[in-house]
């Protein structure tokens, strides 16, 4: 497969790419269609939808954990000024991920982009 970053990414490329983020909305499940039907077309379509769904897991054990710590009787108050906070920032995040895939600017998103490349891009 051809490295994305010597070739660029073709438009088709970046298209499913940018739908790998976009289906996170309905749940992963577009997200997961795209890795498994598209992986093997490129390598920029296999990475975006792998980022994009270990962006999503580890979106959801913030917010899990988040909620979790703002049930907390006396600074529960607090921990879900963070929740608000934080979830604003991976909304961010997401919609920025998002238009740099659409656009073929790869982003790398620390630790889970390491993540990615070393572990299951073989």
């Amino acid at each position: 497969m051809a490295n994305p970053l010597m070739n660029g990414p073709t438009s088709d490329d970046k298209l499913w790419g940018g739908l790998s983020y976009a289906g996170l909305v309905c749940c992963m499940i577009p997200t997961l269609a795209i890795f498994f039907l598209k992986k093997g077309e490129s390598d920029y379509i296999k990475f975006n939808s792998l980022q994009a769904i270990f962006f999503w897991l580890a979106a959801f054990i913030i917010g899990v954990v988040l909620s979790l710590l703002s049930q907390i009787p006396g600074i529960g108050m607090i921990f879900g000024l963070v929740q608000f906070v934080v979830s604003l920032g991976i909304l961010g995040y997401w919609i920025y991920l998002m238009i740099m895939a659409f656009t073929g600017k790869e982003v790398t998103v620390p630790y889970l982009s390491d993540f990615v490349r070393q572990n299951l891009m073989g």
